[in-house]
């Protein structure tokens, strides 16, 4: 009987540090692929097709266009502790690199919160200068990658999905284009005062100059089988963003327009020419520019053309 209690008693403690060790060894599996932090990065317009390729466009006001990528570093569940990411750009093509600046390299996911503050990318400053410095044709395809972690937290890992570990994006300047005028209306601006202006206009134009400026869509200056100008002294340097002509219908208006600007009334720097039509033309600036002085000249024109009324939008 002894010998049946000894017996019970060993398949008892036994039977113990086998659970025991069972025990140890779940723990240790217990830290694996399947409960695992992940972190990653996801763009904050990730649902937005076709948002991963910028151009930008050079001109003589120089390089007009921007590029931006707003994202954050995140996880699939909160942690115990901050997690830091480390992020890189990489890029191959004529564009360097440092052309580009994140707002922050190291983005913080605080304990507790499942992502990070805003990271921008942007085209820096000093990037669009360099850009600048050729006419010709670049381009690039470049990468934003989460490429290391920093954080106390166990098992926290990047995620093994490719596709959120990199932001991929490309970027085109365009070749150097003396043309700074495009169809459209410009944004962040207003439509000058008048006034002020003191306007002329080529003295074969039939009609007073002052038809342009008087907000009657009934008088107008014109002329017969030939194009003529139009110069505005704003009487102060204004910072311009495009101009707006009114014309009798589309049998009169200027079929091909060019404008230029001068400090001094004198000298003038075209601004490129561009392809119009319809009575109402707007026309914006690639590049806004700092004049006192605008010259519209009408280059293609019907058998009559006019202008009714003249405006300038001015940057807000």
């Amino acid at each position: 009987m002894k010998i049946t209690y000894q017996l019970i008693w060993m398949m008892f403690l036994l039977a113990g540090i086998s659970s025991g060790l069972s025990s140890c060894k779940d723990d240790e599996s217990s830290e694996n692929e399947w409960n695992a932090t992940y972190v990653y990065i996801q763009r904050n317009d990730y649902l937005v097709l076709n948002n991963s390729t910028f151009n930008l466009k050079h001109s003589p006001g120089g390089i007009a266009g921007n590029v931006e990528i707003t994202f954050k570093l995140k996880i699939q569940k909160p942690a115990a502790k901050d997690i830091t990411g480390i992020l890189q750009i990489s890029g191959t093509g004529k564009i360097p690199v440092s052309a580009f600046s994140l707002n922050t390299d190291h983005p913080v996911i605080k304990a507790g919160e499942t992502e990070s503050e805003d990271i921008i990318l942007s085209l820096s400053d000093s990037g669009k200068e360099e850009l600048a410095q050729t006419h010709d044709l670049l381009s690039g395809e470049f990468k934003i990658q989460l490429v290391n972690l920093q954080t106390e937290n166990a098992n926290t890992i990047i995620s093994t999905n490719s596709a959120l570990t990199s932001i991929p994006f490309s970027l085109t300047k365009q070749e150097y284009s003396i043309n700074n005028l495009e169809i459209g209306t410009p944004e962040d601006s207003h439509l000058m005062e008048r006034t002020s202006w003191y306007v002329q206009a080529d003295p074969q134009a039939q009609g007073n100059v002052s038809n342009v400026i008087d907000g009657n869509a009934y008088s107008d200056i014109a002329q017969d089988n030939t194009g003529f100008w139009i110069t505005i002294d704003f009487q102060t340097s204004k910072t311009i963003s495009g101009i707006v002509t009114n014309h009798w219908g589309d049998a009169y208006c200027p079929t091909q327009i060019e404008l230029f600007t001068s400090d001094n009334g004198i000298e003038w720097k075209t601004m490129g020419t561009l392809d119009v039509k319809g009575s109402i033309q707007n026309i914006k600036f690639i590049n806004s520019v700092t004049t006192r002085h605008l010259k519209y000249q009408i280059v293609k024109f019907p058998a009559r053309v006019d202008v009714t009324e003249f405006n300038v939008y001015e940057v807000n």
